[in-house]
């Protein structure tokens, strides 16, 4: 299992006296890069050439307002829709120790500044292999707002090296990843045996046969290093990082190669196996993830909105997956949903809380035949598009897993090990082989050979905020505790009680720590601990906003509320077959009879058939309406939730927006 790029839910804001959200961040289209000596996809108007260094010393000097060398102009990527949005490109030395070879074309993108700026904050959501560019595009305006470094500091994202548009690496073709994707690990017949066994050889033989002994390079002291050419191309002497799950590791590499160049950093949800014992790096996150899943259980066994509830929740899994084992069930695109489908759908649906409910949803419509809301899962946790397409994640993540060394070793007694999985794990470890546990050792050592990881280990001075969560499924809380020791004494824990991967817009006491880290360099103090935050309750004036004409009563909708981030405001989700624009008219000439009147606020959600409209009444109170289209729901940041709303349906989304 990886450590988990997980996706930024839509968030509401405050910005001065208005508010400003942006688009859930997920999957992104993959692009074909070609293998000659320059790869990459052009992200901005011109390549800015970084010379190749080895140097680890480090330099001392404080961050400064100098733009650096890059070349921002307006972004043409299709996922960055958001005008304030700048990017640029920056050639990169495939190997360090020979910076007059093969380069690699690496795409950024920031959000700049809007004041006086004083550097920037780099950021990586993890993976390996996850895409830094697209939470920029997506999010970014929610990100730096609520960090409330949008004034000062650059927020900049990249594709690491081997990521979608930084060379990303297609050791298979779309059409090969994507008849594999759901191979069954129990093959019943010698057809999914055969199916099985050409899905794990086609891709290391296309590795081999498309790179060489090139996918060494792709490795996370490689791409620390690239981090270091980019603050080189900012013209900064100090950098801040943001890196969540994988992205904790890329920056305690960082910080331990090159110490003195840090000014600050945030290290959310850390992941550090290095050290573990041969058990604990087999067992770690197959334990966090059946903890989580127990706790999806109880949940479900005891509240009433779970729509795959029962007197044993896990015996009705257990059933689920035995009869998609035995008769998988077609979708509406000819794809076979099996018990394969259904056990990745229930893994990345267990990263976030918000998320159970679409679980629930997505299991009891597929237990009456309909695979439509397990694929929306199952997909967005593979980087699939719903054109069959896929980002690179699925490719790169074994390839940098094993470049950087950070893989599990070979055990002197594989099938001990694999028993032991499936004791600790009975239900997602239950089909656990000690050919599974073999086998990623071997792929590593075809791909790349043997790799001694970076060791963390941190002596500069500036500080560093480490968090782990209590019920954390990818990266348990032990990995946290490490790198906290780890890192130093300018090193603080802030440990999350709550459940999920990844807290950043996540939790409200996370977010403001994490903020006046990177704003004020202020940390936590020791032993600090955050709460999941509470329900927002109704407002008192709630009753007051007014319902059109031909706008339905509130609706469930669990996968768009959960793309949505409906949980850190009060709303509710309405249908209506008016389009968008119509919607929005209809609530505007309902709320002129109210004490509420329109509110000029830019657009909160940045996407094609949207439309808006933001009230208050003069004294605090404010709400807002998001008419999404019909047609909305065909871009890539919603393309999850497509499956739950009737077509040619606009869904209307009134939240209160905080105070």
């Amino acid at each position: 299992m990886r450590c988990g790029c997980r996706p930024l839910a839509l968030v509401v804001l405050t910005v001065f006296a208005g508010c400003s959200t942006t688009s859930d961040v997920h999957s992104t289209r993959a692009v074909t890069i070609g293998t000659g000596s320059e790869t990459g996809t052009s992200g901005g108007p011109t390549d800015t050439t970084v010379p190749g260094t080895t140097d680890t010393t480090g330099t001392t000097g404080s961050t400064n307002g100098n733009q650096g060398s890059l070349d921002w102009g307006p972004c043409k990527d299709p996922n960055a829709k958001d005008a304030a949005l700048q990017c640029a490109t920056l050639k990169v030395p495939l190997d360090y120790d020979n910076p007059t070879g093969d380069s690699i074309i690496m795409a950024l993108i920031r959000l700049p500044a809007t004041g006086d700026r004083l550097g920037a904050v780099l950021f990586n959501p993890g993976g390996p292999g996850g895409s830094g560019f697209d939470p920029i595009a997506f999010s970014g305006t929610s990100i730096a707002t609520a960090l409330g470094i949008d004034s000062s500091f650059d927020l900049v994202g990249f594709d690491p090296r081997g990521v979608d548009r930084s060379g990303g690496i297609h050791c298979v073709t779309n059409a090969f990843e994507d008849k594999h994707l759901y191979v069954d690990d129990t093959p019943d017949t010698p057809e999914e045996q055969a199916l099985k066994d050409e899905a794990h050889t086609g891709f290391i033989d296309g590795c081999k046969q498309k790179y060489g002994n090139t996918l060494r390079f792709y490795s996370t002291a490689n791409t620390a290093r690239d981090i270091d050419a980019i603050r080189v191309a900012l013209g900064d002497d100090q950098i801040s990082f943001l890196g969540v799950s994988y992205g904790t590791y890329l920056g305690a590499t960082y910080a331990s190669m090159f110490p003195d160049r840090v000014r600050a950093m945030v290290l959310d949800s850390a992941f550090e196996p290095n050290g573990d014992t041969v058990d604990q790096q087999y067992e770690t996150q197959l334990i966090g993830f059946e903890g989580a899943f127990n706790n999806w259980i109880k949940w479900c066994q005891t509240d009433s909105t779970c729509e795959f509830t029962a007197t044993d929740v896990g015996a009705r899994w257990d059933a689920l997956k035995q009869q998609l084992d035995d008769h998988p069930i077609p979708g509406t695109d000819g794809r076979l949903a099996n018990n394969a489908t259904m056990e990745s759908a229930t893994t990345e649906a267990l990263y976030s809380k918000s998320d159970w409910p679409v679980l629930a949803q997505a299991l009891a419509t597929a237990e009456k035949g309909d695979p439509a809301g397990i694929f929306a899962l199952a997909d967005a946790n593979a980087g699939r598009n719903a054109d069959g397409t896929f980002t690179t994640l699925n490719q790169s993540f074994p390839v940098i897993r094993c470049a950087s060394g950070i893989g599990p070793p070979m055990p002197s007694d594989p099938e001990a090990v694999a028993a032991a999985m499936r004791a600790a794990a009975p239900r997602l470890g239950k089909d656990t082989t000690a050919q599974d546990v073999t086998s990623e050792v071997q792929d590593c050592t075809t791909l790349v050979g043997h790799v001694d990881p970076v060791k963390v280990s941190y002596t500069g001075k500036g500080p560093i905020v480490v968090v782990g969560g209590s019920n954390d499924p990818a990266t348990p809380i032990r990995w946290a505790q490490k790198m906290t020791g780890e890192l130093g004494p300018h090193t603080r824990l802030v440990t999350f009680t709550g459940e999920g991967h990844g807290q950043l817009l996540a939790s409200t006491c996370v977010t403001d720590i994490e903020g006046a880290l990177l704003t004020k360099l202020t940390l936590p103090g020791t032993g600090t601990k955050c709460d999941p935050d509470p329900p927002v309750e109704k407002p008192d004036w709630w009753n007051q906003v007014p319902v059109p004409s031909g706008v339905s009563d509130p609706v469930d909708l669990p996968a768009l509320g959960a793309l949505l981030g409906t949980s850190q405001a009060f709303s509710e989700l309405r249908t209506t077959s008016l389009s968008e624009q119509d919607a929005v008219a209809a609530y505007n000439t309902e709320v002129g009879n109210t004490n509420f009147q329109p509110f000029d606020a830019p657009p909160l959600v940045p996407l094609d058939d949207v439309a808006q409209g933001v009230y208050t009444d003069g004294s605090g109170s404010t709400f807002a309406v998001i008419a999404l289209g019909p047609k909305a729901f065909n871009d890539e940041s919603l393309q999850s939730a497509k499956f739950e709303v009737p077509p040619n349906t606009t869904v209307v989304w009134i939240f209160a927006v905080p105070a």
